[in-house]
């Protein structure tokens, strides 16, 4: 018998997580971001408390506010394991900056994303686990990108399919691997909430066992995981009062704060989201995934405790899940919240019940899962929720008509970012393929089925009218912001509304302030500031006395950033009224008022407020009298605590 050449898969997947640095410059990964700045505060402030790398790394949607303390909206765990990694990394590269955030994220990434699936593969290889299903868990299902990501989905999937097989393989259940299994699991939870519900059902199947030993299993179940429970408990009462608050209770955008973590009714359209949609879908992406679901019936294990448990822990989880208010996981690759499912859906392939099953379809499904799950890594990975056809119509496009490529060690060699540098990678992923079809039970076959399912993947990508001006949109804002300033907006200049066309270039300014920097796609330089910094800094420059100073500023502001002339003409005609030029204000709050819209930004509403007060007070009564007028009708539906204030004070005039 032919020697299993699963040893070269792991290789070549080694080599690609070494050789892939999906760390673009300024961000694009609020989840990422938030446990990285978590790690990074523990070493540097010995505090969960994050607010001070908002200078680095610019304000999350992923944060949690108490007060005045920012802190993540994410579980602690993954975050603390870092730590030490994290300051490992600094002893030799130093203090976090905008060049060097790059090498502490990717350690961290390696060693609890990329790590923990390799050991996973590594393990079943020597336990001759065949190519096939080695390729599916490293390259052909959605483990593969986030692998390559500093999530904590991948690290949460092995540790719970660890906690499973620990009990569940063995011919009995035996004490020490219930407690074990616990404490697994009580890691899981406190890295991923969301992993409580598959522990829940994992757990709950040991009360299936014999009578006199069912209770005894579920004690030491929980006793192993109750040290995570504490950990957790002094966590969130050091932090927001009580041991049993949840962080998304406490969101720093309140249209996002949900004391229930997400979790709500299951709805169809989710289910279709997660499960079928070219968006998410998890069979959509990796369809392959459909023969784990056939095992479900088909197993030889079909009437065992361990196949029961299995499939109670999939299909419980993917309906709760179902139920997330947010299932579309943000910016995103599939469906993410899945991902900690997939090595127990992979379980029936690594156990060989999908070995007989028809090489046709076997590479058919997995030619289509393999380019589907592969793909998107070579370029900008996280795609918004609003694009029904990511494959087509953004990774596609970024890949095909913008060259954007992912940041690589070529990069770092001193290579500029261009195909050659991504064409090791395409290589190594064709090698994958090759060694699959090559070592397959009948090779003929399965080269028919795939070569079917690479003309099916490439119909998708080439499918025509899946586009729009509205996702041209936002692939320019995208790319504006995490790729190459290159004036993409300005096509759009006309077409779209003004104020959205302004709101995005205040956007893309915010997110090109912050850390990485534009390695590899820019020479490096120093970082721009963001136009809510100036503002900040100029309000501080104006109250420490330094009117001059402020007023430089926010001159040099307007011309800097014209898309937010309104908001730096408002707060320089604040100085001009404080030093009593009024006739300057006059003039800067008139040249602004036809850009005041009634989605304007609060401080451009406020323009129109100190220009009526400053009509009143020349007597111009008639003309106070009209722009009061207009900033009511613009600002009604403004929700910012100042500009409702002057509404009070408009009304009562």
């Amino acid at each position: 018998m032919e020697k299993n050449k699963g040893f070269w898969i792991l290789a070549i997947y080694l080599f690609l997580a070494v050789y892939l640095l999906p760390m673009f410059p300024h961000g694009g990964s609020a989840d990422e971001l938030t446990r990285w700045a978590t790690a990074a505060s523990l070493v540097e402030k010995s505090s969960f408390e994050i607010s001070w790398t908002e200078e680095l790394i610019g304000p999350s949607v992923e944060t949690a506010k108490v007060g005045s303390a920012t802190y993540s909206n994410k579980p602690p765990g993954m975050s603390m394991l870092a730590a030490p990694i994290y300051a490992l990394t600094r002893a030799i590269v130093g203090p976090p900056n905008a060049s060097n955030l790059r090498i502490s994220w990717f350690v961290m990434r390696f060693f609890f994303s990329t790590l923990p699936i390799l050991l996973l593969g590594w393990w079943l290889y020597s336990r001759d686990t065949d190519e096939f299903s080695l390729a599916i868990l490293l390259f052909a299902s959605p483990l593969f990108v986030y692998s390559l990501l500093f999530f904590s989905h991948v690290f949460v999937g092995v540790l719970l399919y660890a906690a499973f097989r620990v009990i569940y393989d063995a011919p009995r259940i035996f004490l020490r691997n219930c407690f074990l299994a616990g404490s697994i699991c009580g890691l899981a939870v406190i890295s991923e909430f969301p992993a409580l519900i598959p522990v829940a059902v994992l757990g709950g199947g040991l009360l299936f066992a014999p009578r006199e030993d069912r209770f005894r299993n579920v004690f030491f179940f929980l006793a192993g995981s109750a040290p995570f429970a504490m950990i957790l408990a002094a966590y969130n009462y050091s932090l927001y009062g009580s041991p049993f608050a949840l962080s998304y209770a406490y969101e720093s955008f309140p249209g996002l704060a949900d004391g229930t973590g997400g979790v709500g009714v299951p709805s169809l359209s989710s289910l279709y989201l997660l499960l079928f949609s070219p968006a998410r879908g998890l069979f959509f992406y990796a369809p392959i995934l459909v023969l784990s679901v056939v095992a479900f019936v088909t197993s030889r294990e079909y009437r065992t405790r361990r196949h029961r448990v299995k499939v109670a822990i999939i299909v419980v989880s993917v309906i709760a899940l179902c139920g997330h208010g947010a299932a579309h996981g943000g910016w995103a690759f599939g469906a993410r919240y899945l991902v900690m499912l997939l090595p127990l859906l992979l379980d029936s392939f690594f156990d060989g019940e999908i070995y007989e099953f028809s090489n046709l379809w076997q590479g058919f499904l997995f030619a289509i899962s393999f380019v589907l799950c592969t793909v998107p890594i070579l370029t900008f990975p996280f795609a918004p929720p609003e694009f029904r056809y990511p494959h087509n119509s953004f990774w596609g496009k970024f890949l095909w008509n913008e060259n954007w490529f992912t940041p690589n060690l070529a990069n770092v060699a001193g290579f500029p970012s261009s195909i050659w540098t991504i064409l090791p990678a395409a290589i190594m992923l064709v090698a994958v393929f090759y060694i699959v079809w090559r070592y397959a039970r009948r090779p003929a076959r399965f080269f028919v089925g795939a070569t079917v399912g690479l003309l099916v993947v490439a119909g998708y990508f080439l499918l025509p009218n899946l586009d729009s001006s509205e996702k041209q949109f936002r692939r320019a804002a995208i790319a504006e912001s995490y790729f190459r300033p290159a004036g993409r907006l300005e096509n759009f200049r006309g077409s779209m509304n003004s104020e959205r066309l302004r709101d995005m270039e205040w956007s893309i300014a915010e997110t090109r302030a912050s850390a990485p920097d534009d390695f590899p796609y820019l020479e490096t330089r120093g970082r721009t500031p963001s136009p809510t910094a100036e503002l900040k800094r100029a309000l501080s420059l104006q109250q420490a006395g330094n009117g001059l100073e402020a007023e430089s500023a926010l001159q040099k502001g307007k011309e800097l950033f014209p898309f937010a002339r309104c908001e730096f003409a408002t707060s320089l005609s604040d100085i001009y009224l404080t030093t009593d030029r009024k006739d300057l204000a006059l003039t800067e709050l008139e040249s602004i008022q036809e850009l005041v819209t009634p989605s304007s930004r609060p401080e451009c509403l406020r323009s129109q407020f100190l220009l009526a007060t400053l009509y009143r007070e020349n007597g111009q009564t008639g003309q106070a009298d009209q722009m009061l007028q207009k900033f009511l009708a613009n600002s009604a539906n403004s929700n910012d605590p100042q500009i409702r204030s002057l509404r009070q004070q408009a009304l009562a005039k």
